[in-house]
Protein backbone atom coordinates (compact mmCIF):
# COMPACT_ATOMS: atom_id res chain seq x y z
CA UNK A 1 0.00 0.00 0.00
CA UNK A 2 1.64 3.80 -1.13
CA UNK A 3 1.78 6.14 1.90
CA UNK A 4 -1.53 7.93 2.14
CA UNK A 5 -1.49 11.53 1.36
CA UNK A 6 -3.00 13.64 4.11
CA UNK A 7 -4.22 17.57 3.67
CA UNK A 8 -3.88 19.78 6.86
CA UNK A 9 -6.75 22.36 6.86
CA UNK A 10 -7.82 25.12 8.91
CA UNK A 11 -5.15 23.53 11.33
CA UNK A 12 -3.75 26.31 14.11
CA UNK A 13 -0.02 27.91 13.13
CA UNK A 14 1.55 26.11 16.32
CA UNK A 15 0.35 22.73 15.13
CA UNK A 16 1.27 22.55 11.52
CA UNK A 17 5.06 21.60 12.11
CA UNK A 18 4.50 18.87 14.59
CA UNK A 19 1.12 17.56 12.93
CA UNK A 20 3.67 17.25 9.64
CA UNK A 21 6.28 15.33 11.48
CA UNK A 22 4.13 13.10 13.34
CA UNK A 23 2.29 12.08 9.84
CA UNK A 24 5.61 11.96 8.13
CA UNK A 25 6.73 9.26 11.39
CA UNK A 26 3.87 7.07 10.64
CA UNK A 27 4.04 7.12 6.84
CA UNK A 28 1.86 9.32 6.01
CA UNK A 29 2.59 12.47 3.35
CA UNK A 30 1.29 15.88 3.83
CA UNK A 31 -0.09 16.74 0.41
CA UNK A 32 -2.15 20.23 -0.79
CA UNK A 33 -3.59 22.26 1.40
CA UNK A 34 -6.96 22.02 -0.28
CA UNK A 35 -7.44 18.78 -0.02
CA UNK A 36 -6.86 18.25 -3.97
CA UNK A 37 -5.35 14.53 -4.50
CA UNK A 38 -5.69 13.72 -0.92
CA UNK A 39 -6.71 10.24 1.03
CA UNK A 40 -7.01 11.72 3.86
CA UNK A 41 -8.54 15.46 4.91
CA UNK A 42 -7.80 16.73 8.51
CA UNK A 43 -9.81 19.57 9.03
CA UNK A 44 -10.51 22.11 11.96
CA UNK A 45 -14.24 22.62 12.06
CA UNK A 46 -17.10 23.11 14.48
CA UNK A 47 -19.36 19.95 13.65
CA UNK A 48 -22.17 22.20 15.00
CA UNK A 49 -21.62 24.89 12.83
CA UNK A 50 -24.38 26.09 10.51
CA UNK A 51 -21.91 25.69 7.71
CA UNK A 52 -20.50 22.49 8.36
CA UNK A 53 -22.40 20.29 6.05
CA UNK A 54 -21.44 22.11 2.79
CA UNK A 55 -17.78 22.40 3.97
CA UNK A 56 -17.75 18.37 4.45
CA UNK A 57 -19.38 18.02 0.99
CA UNK A 58 -16.89 20.89 -0.75
CA UNK A 59 -13.72 18.87 0.40
CA UNK A 60 -15.55 15.21 -0.15
CA UNK A 61 -16.11 16.63 -3.75
CA UNK A 62 -12.77 18.09 -4.87
CA UNK A 63 -11.45 14.39 -5.38
CA UNK A 64 -14.26 13.67 -7.99
CA UNK A 65 -14.69 9.60 -7.98
CA UNK A 66 -12.06 9.00 -5.19
CA UNK A 67 -13.77 10.80 -1.82
CA UNK A 68 -11.30 11.02 0.97
CA UNK A 69 -11.54 10.27 4.44
CA UNK A 70 -12.60 13.50 6.34
CA UNK A 71 -11.04 13.35 10.12
CA UNK A 72 -13.14 16.87 11.83
CA UNK A 73 -11.24 18.34 14.92
CA UNK A 74 -12.96 19.98 17.19
CA UNK A 75 -12.89 21.95 20.31
CA UNK A 76 -16.40 19.69 22.38
CA UNK A 77 -15.60 16.61 23.03
CA UNK A 78 -19.68 15.70 23.89
CA UNK A 79 -21.90 13.52 22.28
CA UNK A 80 -23.55 16.46 20.67
CA UNK A 81 -20.79 17.08 18.84
CA UNK A 82 -19.69 13.33 17.94
CA UNK A 83 -23.68 13.25 16.75
CA UNK A 84 -22.89 16.37 14.88
CA UNK A 85 -19.73 14.95 12.70
CA UNK A 86 -21.60 11.93 12.34
CA UNK A 87 -24.76 14.30 10.71
CA UNK A 88 -22.64 16.06 8.29
CA UNK A 89 -20.68 13.07 7.01
CA UNK A 90 -17.10 12.86 8.68
CA UNK A 91 -15.54 9.89 8.98
CA UNK A 92 -13.51 10.13 12.21
CA UNK A 93 -14.13 13.23 15.05
CA UNK A 94 -11.46 14.12 17.53
CA UNK A 95 -10.72 17.13 19.81
CA UNK A 96 -7.24 16.31 20.52
CA UNK A 97 -4.41 18.85 20.06
CA UNK A 98 -1.79 15.95 20.35
CA UNK A 99 0.11 15.70 17.00
CA UNK A 100 0.94 12.29 17.58
CA UNK A 101 -2.69 11.44 18.64
CA UNK A 102 -4.42 13.18 15.73
CA UNK A 103 -2.27 11.38 13.37
CA UNK A 104 -2.20 8.36 14.87
CA UNK A 105 -6.31 9.01 14.36
CA UNK A 106 -5.77 9.69 10.40
CA UNK A 107 -3.67 6.77 10.16
CA UNK A 108 -6.92 4.94 11.74
CA UNK A 109 -9.64 6.30 9.67
CA UNK A 110 -7.94 5.60 6.74
CA UNK A 111 -7.52 1.95 7.38
CA UNK A 112 -10.59 1.44 8.32
CA UNK A 113 -12.25 3.03 5.18
CA UNK A 114 -9.66 1.12 3.28
CA UNK A 115 -10.67 -2.25 4.87
CA UNK A 116 -14.50 -1.26 4.32
CA UNK A 117 -14.05 -0.28 0.55
CA UNK A 118 -12.29 -3.48 0.00
CA UNK A 119 -15.59 -5.38 1.37
CA UNK A 120 -18.15 -6.66 -1.19
CA UNK A 121 -20.91 -3.93 -0.81
CA UNK A 122 -23.96 -7.19 -1.44
CA UNK A 123 -22.39 -9.87 0.58
CA UNK A 124 -19.84 -7.82 3.28
CA UNK A 125 -16.87 -10.27 2.52
CA UNK A 126 -13.78 -9.45 1.41
CA UNK A 127 -12.73 -8.75 -2.32
CA UNK A 128 -10.38 -9.16 -5.17
CA UNK A 129 -7.49 -7.53 -4.06
CA UNK A 130 -7.73 -8.96 -0.50
CA UNK A 131 -8.08 -12.38 -1.35
CA UNK A 132 -4.86 -12.70 -3.30
CA UNK A 133 -3.20 -10.75 -0.49
CA UNK A 134 -4.07 -13.52 2.42
CA UNK A 135 -3.34 -15.89 -0.33
CA UNK A 136 -0.17 -14.73 -0.89
CA UNK A 137 0.63 -14.89 3.04
CA UNK A 138 -0.63 -18.60 3.38
CA UNK A 139 0.69 -20.15 -0.07
CA UNK A 140 3.87 -20.12 1.81
CA UNK A 141 3.35 -22.79 4.03
CA UNK A 142 3.09 -25.75 2.46
CA UNK A 143 0.18 -28.39 2.72
CA UNK A 144 -1.66 -25.63 4.63
CA UNK A 145 -3.84 -23.92 2.02
CA UNK A 146 -6.79 -25.03 0.08
CA UNK A 147 -8.78 -23.06 -1.78
CA UNK A 148 -12.29 -23.27 -2.56
CA UNK A 149 -13.93 -21.54 -5.64
CA UNK A 150 -17.92 -21.32 -5.44
CA UNK A 151 -19.75 -20.55 -8.54
CA UNK A 152 -23.09 -20.91 -9.24
CA UNK A 153 -24.92 -22.64 -12.42
CA UNK A 154 -26.90 -20.96 -14.51
CA UNK A 155 -26.92 -17.38 -12.45
CA UNK A 156 -27.43 -15.35 -15.60
CA UNK A 157 -30.36 -17.79 -16.69
CA UNK A 158 -31.26 -17.21 -13.63
CA UNK A 159 -30.79 -13.28 -13.26
CA UNK A 160 -32.99 -13.06 -16.57
CA UNK A 161 -35.57 -14.54 -15.14
CA UNK A 162 -36.39 -13.15 -11.65
CA UNK A 163 -34.46 -9.78 -12.22
CA UNK A 164 -31.61 -8.76 -10.62
CA UNK A 165 -33.29 -8.50 -6.93
CA UNK A 166 -33.66 -11.41 -6.76
CA UNK A 167 -30.07 -12.15 -8.20
CA UNK A 168 -28.93 -10.31 -5.49
CA UNK A 169 -30.96 -12.66 -3.11
CA UNK A 170 -29.71 -15.87 -4.58
CA UNK A 171 -25.49 -14.45 -4.07
CA UNK A 172 -26.77 -13.57 -0.31
CA UNK A 173 -27.97 -17.07 -0.08
CA UNK A 174 -24.52 -18.25 -1.36
CA UNK A 175 -22.56 -16.08 1.12
CA UNK A 176 -24.85 -17.79 4.01
CA UNK A 177 -24.20 -21.09 2.94
CA UNK A 178 -20.53 -20.66 2.85
CA UNK A 179 -19.95 -19.37 5.93
CA UNK A 180 -22.22 -21.67 7.53
CA UNK A 181 -20.18 -24.32 6.40
CA UNK A 182 -17.09 -23.00 7.40
CA UNK A 183 -18.32 -21.96 10.98
CA UNK A 184 -19.19 -25.75 11.33
CA UNK A 185 -16.32 -27.95 9.14
CA UNK A 186 -13.43 -25.84 9.31
CA UNK A 187 -11.30 -24.80 12.20
CA UNK A 188 -10.92 -21.33 13.29
CA UNK A 189 -8.65 -19.18 10.89
CA UNK A 190 -10.81 -19.66 7.64
CA UNK A 191 -11.39 -16.85 5.10
CA UNK A 192 -14.01 -15.76 2.94
CA UNK A 193 -14.31 -13.83 -0.25
CA UNK A 194 -16.71 -12.22 -3.06
CA UNK A 195 -14.24 -11.19 -5.97
CA UNK A 196 -17.52 -10.22 -8.11
CA UNK A 197 -20.88 -11.45 -9.50
CA UNK A 198 -21.37 -15.17 -8.13
CA UNK A 199 -17.75 -15.83 -7.60
CA UNK A 200 -16.96 -17.34 -3.93
CA UNK A 201 -13.74 -18.25 -2.80
CA UNK A 202 -12.94 -19.79 0.65
CA UNK A 203 -9.34 -20.83 2.42
CA UNK A 204 -9.09 -23.19 4.77
CA UNK A 205 -6.90 -26.47 5.68
CA UNK A 206 -6.51 -29.27 2.87
CA UNK A 207 -8.34 -31.56 5.33
CA UNK A 208 -11.22 -29.43 5.68
CA UNK A 209 -12.15 -28.84 2.02
CA UNK A 210 -13.91 -31.79 1.53
CA UNK A 211 -16.12 -31.72 4.20
CA UNK A 212 -16.60 -27.51 3.82
CA UNK A 213 -17.68 -28.24 0.23
CA UNK A 214 -19.97 -30.85 1.14
CA UNK A 215 -22.29 -29.51 3.90
CA UNK A 216 -22.23 -25.78 1.08
CA UNK A 217 -23.44 -28.06 -1.65
CA UNK A 218 -25.70 -30.04 0.89
CA UNK A 219 -27.36 -26.73 2.42
CA UNK A 220 -27.48 -24.46 -1.00
CA UNK A 221 -29.34 -27.48 -2.42
CA UNK A 222 -31.77 -27.83 0.49
CA UNK A 223 -32.42 -23.80 0.34
CA UNK A 224 -32.41 -22.87 -3.25
CA UNK A 225 -36.06 -24.06 -4.04
CA UNK A 226 -37.12 -20.85 -1.55
CA UNK A 227 -35.79 -18.38 -4.24
CA UNK A 228 -37.89 -19.45 -6.93
CA UNK A 229 -41.68 -19.15 -7.97
CA UNK A 230 -44.27 -22.10 -6.33
CA UNK A 231 -44.91 -23.11 -9.49
CA UNK A 232 -41.04 -23.46 -10.62
CA UNK A 233 -40.11 -25.07 -7.48
CA UNK A 234 -42.90 -27.63 -8.36
CA UNK A 235 -41.92 -28.51 -12.04
CA UNK A 236 -37.68 -28.34 -10.44
CA UNK A 237 -36.86 -25.15 -12.98
CA UNK A 238 -37.50 -22.35 -15.56
CA UNK A 239 -37.96 -21.95 -19.19
CA UNK A 240 -35.90 -18.96 -20.68
CA UNK A 241 -35.04 -18.44 -24.27
CA UNK A 242 -31.77 -18.61 -25.68
CA UNK A 243 -30.40 -15.78 -28.28
CA UNK A 244 -31.83 -17.54 -31.36
CA UNK A 245 -34.94 -17.46 -30.01
CA UNK A 246 -35.11 -21.18 -28.82
CA UNK A 247 -36.67 -21.77 -25.63
CA UNK A 248 -34.51 -23.92 -23.14
CA UNK A 249 -35.84 -26.07 -20.08
CA UNK A 250 -32.83 -25.19 -16.92
CA UNK A 251 -33.14 -27.10 -13.57
CA UNK A 252 -33.40 -25.03 -10.36
CA UNK A 253 -29.48 -23.30 -9.79
CA UNK A 254 -26.98 -25.73 -7.88
CA UNK A 255 -23.30 -24.71 -7.08
CA UNK A 256 -20.03 -26.14 -8.90
CA UNK A 257 -17.28 -26.46 -5.91
CA UNK A 258 -13.70 -26.63 -7.02
CA UNK A 259 -10.74 -27.38 -4.86
CA UNK A 260 -6.89 -26.97 -5.00
CA UNK A 261 -4.24 -26.90 -2.48
CA UNK A 262 -0.82 -26.12 -2.24
CA UNK A 263 0.67 -29.47 -1.36
CA UNK A 264 1.93 -30.57 -5.04
CA UNK A 265 5.73 -29.20 -5.22
CA UNK A 266 4.45 -27.60 -8.57
CA UNK A 267 2.31 -25.21 -7.26
CA UNK A 268 4.27 -22.33 -6.62
CA UNK A 269 2.39 -19.52 -7.36
CA UNK A 270 -1.02 -17.98 -6.72
CA UNK A 271 -1.32 -17.53 -10.69
CA UNK A 272 -1.09 -21.53 -11.56
CA UNK A 273 -3.91 -22.22 -8.30
CA UNK A 274 -6.34 -19.30 -10.69
CA UNK A 275 -5.51 -21.51 -13.24
CA UNK A 276 -5.92 -24.77 -11.89
CA UNK A 277 -9.58 -23.49 -10.43
CA UNK A 278 -10.51 -21.77 -13.41
CA UNK A 279 -10.15 -25.67 -15.39
CA UNK A 280 -11.73 -27.30 -12.77
CA UNK A 281 -14.99 -25.42 -12.77
CA UNK A 282 -14.79 -25.47 -16.46
CA UNK A 283 -14.60 -29.37 -15.79
CA UNK A 284 -17.59 -29.38 -13.35
CA UNK A 285 -20.14 -26.66 -14.52
CA UNK A 286 -21.69 -28.73 -17.24
CA UNK A 287 -22.35 -31.79 -14.98
CA UNK A 288 -25.93 -31.80 -13.70
CA UNK A 289 -26.54 -30.95 -10.12
CA UNK A 290 -24.15 -29.63 -7.61
CA UNK A 291 -20.66 -30.91 -8.06
CA UNK A 292 -17.49 -30.70 -5.80
CA UNK A 293 -14.31 -30.98 -8.03
CA UNK A 294 -11.00 -31.39 -5.84
CA UNK A 295 -7.77 -31.61 -7.58
CA UNK A 296 -5.59 -34.21 -6.53
CA UNK A 297 -2.87 -34.69 -8.72
CA UNK A 298 0.80 -34.16 -7.16
CA UNK A 299 2.10 -33.60 -10.46
CA UNK A 300 0.77 -30.81 -12.98
CA UNK A 301 2.01 -31.71 -16.32
CA UNK A 302 -0.12 -30.23 -19.49
CA UNK A 303 1.11 -32.96 -21.28
CA UNK A 304 -0.68 -35.05 -18.78
CA UNK A 305 -4.13 -33.05 -19.05
CA UNK A 306 -6.87 -36.36 -18.68
CA UNK A 307 -9.14 -36.71 -16.17
CA UNK A 308 -8.54 -38.51 -13.04
CA UNK A 309 -12.22 -40.34 -11.71
CA UNK A 310 -13.10 -39.57 -8.08
CA UNK A 311 -12.31 -42.40 -5.46
CA UNK A 312 -15.60 -43.58 -4.05
CA UNK A 313 -15.21 -41.45 -0.51
CA UNK A 314 -15.36 -38.40 -2.62
CA UNK A 315 -18.45 -38.39 -3.91
CA UNK A 316 -21.24 -36.26 -2.01
CA UNK A 317 -23.99 -38.47 -1.25
CA UNK A 318 -27.54 -37.53 -2.95
CA UNK A 319 -25.63 -35.41 -5.01
CA UNK A 320 -24.32 -35.44 -8.90
CA UNK A 321 -20.56 -35.02 -8.33
CA UNK A 322 -18.18 -34.64 -11.30
CA UNK A 323 -14.81 -36.20 -11.72
CA UNK A 324 -11.34 -34.06 -10.88
CA UNK A 325 -9.52 -33.11 -14.13
CA UNK A 326 -6.07 -32.34 -14.69
CA UNK A 327 -5.15 -28.59 -15.16
CA UNK A 328 -3.14 -26.75 -17.21
CA UNK A 329 -0.16 -25.02 -15.34
CA UNK A 330 0.14 -21.48 -15.64
CA UNK A 331 -2.01 -18.24 -15.32
CA UNK A 332 -5.26 -17.61 -17.38
CA UNK A 333 -4.62 -15.33 -19.86
CA UNK A 334 -1.96 -13.80 -17.95
CA UNK A 335 -3.61 -12.72 -14.83
CA UNK A 336 -3.16 -13.60 -11.65
CA UNK A 337 -6.45 -12.86 -10.04
CA UNK A 338 -9.17 -15.16 -8.95
CA UNK A 339 -12.00 -13.49 -10.53
CA UNK A 340 -13.66 -16.06 -12.33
Amino acid sequence: MSAPAVSIIDCPPALQTPLRKALLERDMLPADAMGLGADVVVAWLDPQAPEAAERIASLQAQRGQVVPVVLVVGNAGTTAALEAATAIGADAYATSTDPAHLAAAARLAFQSAQRFAQLSPLTGLPGNAALQREIGRRLPHRGELAILAFDVDEFKAYNDRYGYQQGDALLRLLQSVIVRALSARARPGWYAAHVGGDDFFALVHPAEAQAVAELAIELFDAEIGGLYAPEDRERGGITVRTRTGELRDLPLASVTIAAVTNEPDDLTHEGQLAAVLAELKAYGKPKPGSNFVPDRRRVHDIAKALPLPLAADERVPGHTHSESSVAVEGTTDGQDTFCG
